[in-house]
């Protein structure tokens, strides 16, 4: 019993100095006008471009270590934008990203890994429609002030992993199942 009481002492030691350390992060702010995400497919060998408009996020990083933070990234479906409006109705309807039951996708990381001196990968969660999966994402940082930061990178996943190109579209034979997910996020240090 003392054992017990003992170790649940010392997690919730562990936990409480996590979270204060993570509270002590300095957290920045998405600039929307100066930030997109957008994505690549490929139907019949050519590329399907489109991008959200639309996107919020929490971000806690510290610029003289980028290994630690943690970011929380909500796209609003609803925002879908493409270069032709039937493509924009498809990827809306129930078979693909079904915006009506499903109006938020996510990304949350909180483990970072620096691969040189501007490079990370960032190990996280994404959920698409009901379905989550482990990404990952890297990126470059480009430390433009103390106050202001442009990240920009990219991910490869697979539309079938989120059940995103359902029935008559779940088949890879004419649009391929891997997605390319670019990224360019400009934050500002929230005061």
């Amino acid at each position: 019993m003392n054992v017990y009481i003992k170790s649940s002492l010392w997690v919730l030691i562990f936990f409480v100095n996590t979270l204060i350390y993570a509270s002590k992060l300095p957290e920045w702010e998405i600039v929307p006008a100066q930030s997109e995400i957008t994505f690549t497919g490929t139907q019949n060998g050519a590329p399907v471009t489109g991008r959200f408009k639309k996107f919020t996020g929490q971000i806690f990083a510290d610029p003289s270590n980028y290994k630690t933070g943690s970011i929380d990234i909500t796209i609003d479906m609803n925002s879908i934008a493409a270069p032709f409006e039937d493509i924009v109705t498809t990827l809306a309807s129930p078979d693909w990203f079904n915006v009506k039951t499903f109006p938020n996708a996510e990304f949350k990381a909180s483990k970072f890994n620096q691969l040189d001196d501007k490079t990370y990968e960032a190990e996280g969660i994404l959920t698409i429609r009901d379905k989550s999966a482990p990404v990952t994402l890297k990126f470059v940082v480009e430390q433009i002030s103390n106050d202001q930061a442009l990240v920009e990178g990219s991910s490869t996943i697979k539309r079938s992993t989120f059940g995103v190109g359902q029935g008559e579209w779940a088949s890879t034979d004419e649009i391929q199942d891997a997605v390319i997910v670019r990224f360019k996020i400009s934050a500002t240090r929230k005061k």
